[in-house]
């Protein structure tokens, strides 16, 4: 007998627990995001889409490279593979906003290119809603401009989608020698 008591009182938790259960959200409310790395350049609020950043570092130990331009850092070895790492800053002609201890060098891969990228800061992963994407050319940001594609507003603040992978592929990227007009 009190087997089936057991069994009925586990009924009636059932039926309670579905009767008061608030309902799956409808398909339509739910709202795609999107999602994508946040950090700071010249003071600038940018956000570039997860898989842009191979990683995210504190500035490794650097060892200069003599007769290149000022915005080449210098070379650091990351667990056995040299990367040149480049102030986006100076690369830009952006100033900097914040002291060098916030930061932060993004290794970015395009194919068989590889650079660490010089931020002022790191914001972490930020979430967006997709409908907040307001398409942008970028051209009150400097030289971010080309390679700025929209931005994305939340919390009354504007976070611009930037392409790293875009900035491996200029051709000034690759511009690193002094010229005989820029030595000292």
């Amino acid at each position: 007998m009190a087997h089936s008591e057991a069994l009925n009182i586990l009924q009636d938790i059932k039926t309670a627990t579905f009767k008061n259960a608030a309902p799956l959200p409808h398909k339509e409310q739910v709202q795609a995001q999107w999602q994508g790395l946040g950090f700071l350049v010249g003071g600038t609020r940018l956000v570039s889409k997860l898989g842009q950043v191979a990683e995210l570092m504190p500035v490794p130990r650097l060892t200069p490279l003599p007769a290149v331009k000022p915005w080449v850092l210098g070379i650091a070895n990351v667990r056995g593979r040299l990367i040149p790492v480049i102030s986006l800053h100076e690369y830009l002609q952006l100033p900097t906003t914040l002291p060098a201890n916030q930061w932060r060098v993004l290794v970015v891969e395009e194919g068989d290119i590889v650079a660490g990228l010089l931020v002022e800061q790191s914001l972490g992963i930020q979430h967006f809603l997709e409908d907040s994407y307001e398409e942008s050319d970028g051209k009150d940001l400097g030289g971010l401009s080309p390679y700025v594609t929209g931005a994305f507003r939340h919390g009354g603040r504007v976070f611009h989608e930037v392409q790293l992978k875009a900035i491996l592929k200029d051709e000034k990227f690759f511009d690193v020698a002094l010229g005989k007009e820029n030595k000292a």
